[in-house]
């Protein structure tokens, strides 16, 4: 049962990290659009890939800031969500008194929003391959540095832990 626990803990902290980086996402391109011209979304849900990306390319030229005001929100949105799920994994559990590794929700977390960003930039709203490649690379390079200020890397330590080199077992 312990298990199983564990395991629901940690989907649920992935759960919650995908809604948080949504949200950010979310609230950014809703700040962002103030200052663009609105994304024409019902013609983008009418026409197929190649409309999608004639479209696009119109809105991109009319709207140069609109892509880099897109690079902020994604690469943010994961970034939050990266650092949300570092500090919470280092949370021990009430019970058994040790964290989930942080790696693992993170790791969930980036690869889930590298695809939807996939998805997103080549399929929905159509952007190109080297735009896609940038927001790609952002999203990395920002969740990683969450990643980082969030402690991910240093070793985390439980109330059981060894303090002293005197009570190290050495066997």
């Amino acid at each position: 049962m312990k298990k199983f626990l564990f395991v629901l803990r940690s989907i649920g902290l992935t759960i919650v990290g995908v809604v948080i980086a949504v949200v950010v996402t979310s609230v950014l391109h809703k700040l962002f659009s103030l200052f663009l011209d609105p994304l024409p979304m019902a013609d983008l849900a009418a026409a197929d890939w190649s409309g999608r990306s004639e479209l696009m390319n119109q809105y991109m030229l009319d709207n140069p800031s609109a892509v880099y005001t897109m690079l902020v929100a994604h690469a943010f949105g994961a970034g939050f969500a990266v650092y949300w799920s570092v500090r919470t994994a280092q949370v021990p559990s009430w019970r058994t008194h040790k964290g989930v590794k942080p790696f693992t929700g993170a790791i969930v977390l980036v690869a889930l929003w590298v695809w939807g960003d996939l998805q997103n930039d080549l399929v929905n709203v159509p952007v190109g391959i080297f735009w896609t490649v940038v927001d790609v690379v952002t999203t990395l390079l920002v969740s990683l540095l969450a990643f980082l200020l969030a402690g991910g890397f240093r070793k985390h330590e439980g109330p059981a832990s060894v303090t002293s080199d005197e009570d190290v077992y050495r066997g």
